[in-house]
């Protein structure tokens, strides 16, 4: 919802970009948990539609833990090495990421970049990680109303609700520039 839902439609909310199309690629259950063998087919996914003619630039990563994989990182850095940018939730833990990384977001790649959660007065969320060496920007992440199952709304409060915010600036950007390079990004 907040990346592409279509706005001037009466329903209620519009995303960051009414005309993009959205690949989702779940590998988390119910209860918000998923391996890292799934997160890694999930972007294998993704850069194998890419090598087959998708264009596919944005992969939205609202999720993460304290464990780092170099298995995961391989596989973002192969995303990145097709072109694919890789933006990714800083964390909920309101602690500082240069001291406890949190991944995906603290892999140190070009395509990746780290988004912490800001409230209505522009403040860090007092949820949300931060980190001056290793969080790359903020954006809207409290209090943030979405689409949701069944037609429905919910409002949330949490790095993942910045994560597609600053994911759908990033589709526009490409929109209007095609052949961006994901370094000037």
């Amino acid at each position: 919802g907040i990346i592409g839902a279509e706005g001037d439609n009466g329903e209620g909310i519009s995303g960051i970009n009414w005309h993009v199309k959205i690949m989702p690629l779940k590998f988390l259950g119910r209860g918000g948990f998923g391996s890292v063998n799934d997160a890694i087919e999930a972007i294998n996914y993704a850069i194998d539609r890419k090598e087959n003619g998708v264009n596919v630039r944005i992969i939205s990563a609202s999720w993460g833990s304290t464990q780092k994989s170099k298995a995961l990182e391989d596989t973002i850095r192969a995303a990145g090495d097709t072109g694919i940018l890789f933006v990714a939730a800083a964390g909920n833990d309101g602690s500082n990421n240069d001291r406890r990384a949190h991944y995906p977001s603290n892999y140190d790649l070009p395509n990746v970049i780290s988004v912490a959660a800001l409230d209505r007065n522009d403040q860090l969320a007092g949820f949300s990680n931060f980190g001056v060496k290793t969080v790359h920007i903020a954006a809207p992440g409290k209090d943030i109303l979405s689409t949701w199952l069944n037609g429905h709304y919910r409002e949330a409060s949490v790095t993942s609700m910045a994560t597609p915010y600053v994911s759908g600036v990033a589709a526009l950007v490409i929109a209007n520039e095609p052949k961006i390079s994901m370094e000037k990004l």
